[in-house]
């Protein structure tokens, strides 16, 4: 997979379960990358050194938040909890456009 991959016009062929694990990989890439550095702050010789170790430890922390959250998003649509967007039927068609504007209270 190449590094851009992922935020670029996805490829057709692969499904919502890839792309999210593969954000998923990429996030855990980080976060491993984030507490290295960490672990160097605490123990370098610049007086900011632990400071920035605890900015480190934070962004560390929201990353596990993020992928952790990405795992229970993967979860639930796996059991199917999630329907269609808005507005979209269940065939995978929008409806007609007067419809929609009648929904809406527009003429």
């Amino acid at each position: 997979m190449t590094d851009r991959e992922t935020y670029e016009s996805p490829p057709a062929t692969r499904s919502l379960e890839e792309l999210i694990e593969a954000e998923r990989a990429n996030l855990m890439q980080v976060q491993a990358m984030v507490r290295c550095l960490q672990d160097v702050l605490l123990y370098s010789d610049d007086d900011d050194g632990v400071m920035h170790a605890d900015v480190a430890k934070v962004i560390a922390n929201l990353i596990e938040e993020a992928v952790d959250s990405l795992a229970k998003i993967m979860r639930r649509f796996k059991a199917g909890e999630f329907g269609p967007p808005p507005g979209v039927a269940l065939g995978g068609a929008r409806p007609a456009r007067s419809a929609e504007r009648r929904s809406r209270g527009c003429t």
